[in-house]
């Protein structure tokens, strides 16, 4: 017997049942943000079962009610996958620029040393432990590989197609602060005499989305979705911004006794990283910021890292997860996998990907590597998507500097 994502599977024998290992039966009402969280019948059962529902609040009669309203709607990615065992690899760019560019939509692997499939790419994504899924924060394609790489994780590890890989846990969000616990416990009804079941788009408005000053929240939310349904923890990653401002004005000893130590900020990056997170710096404020507010802008940007990998690492020993963050931030050689390293996790556990807009009259992969310093070893993969219009934030930058002299 074969059932299709998305179909009814209630009424299947107990002797159907373990037909259904290799497939999920129960989907998920998806329209634009909003999608109804739903559980799915895993593995060797066609039995609901909630994985950790009380990590969310939820018991589990009420799991079942809502797997049974489910069981009638859509997942959250369709089941139009190709004939491979990954869903199929999103290539409806939302962004318009340079779509036609050769590299659009490919994917550069460090260990190939050049282009592999969405197979191999998925497959290697599902046999790690930590996946930091990098971004450029305002453009929907990357958030939408984001919620595909999740996704993906979730299919080949339920279906038994990769065997031994940890058991994913989390989905850290660098745009969440660990102030907002409280609001997340509201979400996950913890608290609750009755949780009831949320959706991706009470996770926007429950968690104020629109007043953190990130990019639109639709274009987070199928990250978000896939995450619910796949009964994920969304967690925060980064400092609260009273911590931020400490260690700019105070350095890591702002942060308390031992702190420092035990986030790995007691050590310094290597020469060329360090000099290379200073010519981020630089250059993300257009080379406007003077030289004296370096140090202090690159103790806050180490701080996020150092804070970022704890989270990762908050899940344990024989857990993992994933991180949504800028692609400065999953740099292995000075970002979060460099303090998760610095703290015992081995390189091999930790897979970094950068989602990278292109540029026009650059086909070389290798022009894309950071030539501050120049390294190959900056990250795992490289996908490659058009670019985002945006306006020029160089140039408004300027005009905010200049209305500022004119008042000083």
């Amino acid at each position: 017997m074969t059932m299709r994502q998305g179909e009814d599977c209630s009424g299947v024998s107990q002797a159907q049942r373990d037909d259904l290992r290799r497939r999920d039966c129960v989907g998920a009402a998806a329209s634009g943000a909003s999608i109804v969280l739903a559980g799915a019948i895993r593995r060797r059962s066609a039995v609901p079962v909630a994985r950790d529902a009380a990590r969310s609040g939820y018991t589990s009669s009420l799991m079942a009610a809502v797997l049974a309203v489910a069981a009638t709607v859509t997942s959250v990615i369709p089941a139009s996958a190709d004939n491979r065992n990954v869903p199929q690899f999103p290539t409806a760019w939302q962004s318009k620029l340079d779509t036609s560019h050769p590299l659009v939509g490919r994917i550069w692997s460090r260990a190939a040393n050049g282009f592999v499939s969405a197979q191999d790419y998925g497959t290697a994504l599902a046999k790690s432990r930590f996946i930091l899924l990098g971004e450029v924060h305002d453009n929907p394609d990357h958030h939408a590989l984001q919620a595909w790489a999740i996704r993906t994780v979730s299919k080949l590890r339920g279906a038994r197609l990769v065997e031994g890989a940890p058991q994913a846990d989390i989905v850290a969000l660098e745009m969440l602060t660990s102030d907002q616990n409280d609001d997340l416990d509201r979400f996950y009804g913890r608290k609750a005499k009755v949780p009831r079941p949320r959706t991706a788009d009470d996770f926007g408005r429950m968690l104020k989305w629109d007043r953190l000053g990130w990019p639109d929240y639709a274009i987070y939310a199928p990250i978000i979705a896939q995450a619910l349904y796949d009964q994920l923890v969304l967690k925060p990653a980064s400092p609260p911004r009273t911590e931020n401002r400490a260690v700019s004005k105070d350095g890591f000893d702002a942060l308390g006794e031992g702190v420092a130590s035990a986030l790995a900020l007691d050590r310094p990056l290597p020469a060329a990283a360090a000099e290379g997170l200073a010519v981020e710096i630089r250059d993300g404020h257009c080379n406007m910021m003077p030289e004296t507010g370096i140090p202090a802008m690159s103790r806050v940007q180490r701080l996020r890292d150092a804070r970022m990998a704890d989270a990762m690492m908050s899940v344990g020993e024989w857990k993992g997860g994933f991180l949504i963050a800028g692609n400065g931030h999953v740099r292995r050689d000075r970002g979060v996998a460099w303090y998760m390293a610095a703290r015992g996790i081995p390189e091999a556990e930790i897979t970094t990907v950068l989602h990278v807009e292109v540029r026009d009259g650059m086909t070389d992969p290798a022009a894309y590597m950071d030539p501050q310093p120049p390294t190959a070893t900056f990250a795992d993969f490289i996908v490659f998507t058009p670019r985002t219009q945006r306006p020029d934030a160089c140039e408004e930058m300027r005009r905010q500097m200049q209305q500022m002299q004119r008042k000083s």
